[in-house]
């Protein structure tokens, strides 16, 4: 059965949902400041005159929610612009000579006479048609800067919780060949019931253990990291043997630094299978690791067995050499992901010498 999984509420989305009160602060605004503008031309403000501004009003705002809620959804959204336009239009002039009429009410009552109740004076009406034009335009103006802010930041939570499921799954493509060759081997020491075994098979569990348990962080201890390492080559120096010697070395400030898990595991492994795996002579891996206070450098070299082309022979961060499998190509997936623009990874091959040289930010 395929399963779906849900993208996280975006952050203020709930109070941009309460749309009744932003509704609410707007007409009441809009209102306030009619009303100002009303005191300022006339001599005296009655009850009733009150009254019936909050009624046109209230009918102003009736028919923007039409153009908003009717006609755009289902004429301008759905790309049929004459008829939008057409149906806007009328609109707006229904609004201008109902305000218009009002307006007559509110004379006729103030006058004690109903002449001229429905009298149409156009110079009124091209002004009450220009007022709805602003009220319709703000208010439409408003609804598409709600909705592409809500949509831009839609999209940037769906990019965020999409690179976050990648980076696990890059995460978790640890080779299986290493567990099962450990495996391997784990099952000769015990036939031959050697003291070594039960060793192997603690560091395997601390191996296993940090994969499934303490590396589902985006950021973890680099001493953990380091002991991560250190366990995985002593796993490999069992499988191995005399024929491997690894120097490992360490230098810089180490305290309080985090990184993101199992990044550096990928150039190890890469270094294995690709200048261990099939090299029958005596072979010696060099990994240096050094830390200063806004950088993290890991650099590996290992032989290399194969016999690279020319125009492979030396490459950079945008032209790796490509045919090592998918290590190398999920870690620079990852440190993308992670470290846009920020991060340097070097790879070439010198004297039969596999040479991956990183530079990473601190985070």
């Amino acid at each position: 059965m395929a399963t779906t999984t849900a993208i996280p509420a975006l952050p203020g989305y709930g109070l941009l949902k309460r749309r009744w009160l932003y509704h609410l602060l707007f007409w009441l605004t809009y209102f306030g400041l009619v009303m100002i503008l009303y005191a300022g031309l006339r001599e005296k403000m009655t009850l009733l005159s009150c009254f019936l501004y909050f009624l046109t009003m209230s009918f102003e705002a009736v028919f923007a929610y039409i153009n908003l809620y009717l006609l755009i959804p289902r004429l301008l959204f759905e790309k049929r612009y004459m008829a939008y336009g057409l149906a806007l239009f009328f609109l707006l002039l229904s609004c201008a000579v109902f305000l218009l009429f009002m307006q007559n009410v509110y004379e006729a009552i103030e006058h004690g006479t109903i002449k001229g109740l429905f009298k149409l004076r156009w110079a009124m009406l091209g002004a009450q048609f220009v007022i709805e034009v602003y009220v319709v335009g703000i208010t439409a103006g408003a609804k598409f800067l709600k909705d592409y802010f809500l949509n831009q930041q839609w999209i940037k939570e769906k990019e965020k919780h999409y690179l976050e499921t990648e980076l696990k799954f890059l995460r978790s493509q640890i080779q299986p060949h290493f567990f099962f060759n450990t495996l391997n081997n784990i099952y000769s020491l015990t036939l031959k019931k050697s003291d070594e075994a039960p060793g192997i098979i603690l560091k395997l569990s601390d191996l296993m253990s940090y994969m499934l348990y303490e590396s589902n962080v985006p950021q973890v201890p680099l001493a953990k990291e380091i002991s991560y390492l250190q366990n995985y080559l002593d796993v490999e120096q069992l499988r191995f043997g005399q024929r491997l010697s690894v120097s490992f070395t360490r230098s810089g400030f180490m305290d309080d630094v985090n990184i993101p898990p199992m990044i550096l595991i990928l150039f190890l492994e890469n270094s294995f299978k690709h200048g261990v795996k099939n090299n029958i002579n005596k072979i010696h891996i060099d990994i240096s690791l050094n830390v200063d206070k806004h950088f993290l450098y890991f650099k590996v070299e290992n032989p290399y067995t194969e016999h690279p082309s020319a125009d492979t022979a030396h490459t950079n961060a945008s032209d790796p050499i490509h045919a090592k499998g998918i290590g190398l190509k999920n870690v620079r997936r990852r440190l993308d992901l992670l470290f846009p623009d920020a991060y340097t990874l070097d790879i070439q091959v010198k004297d039969n010498i596999f040479i991956v040289s990183l530079k990473m930010p601190l985070c």
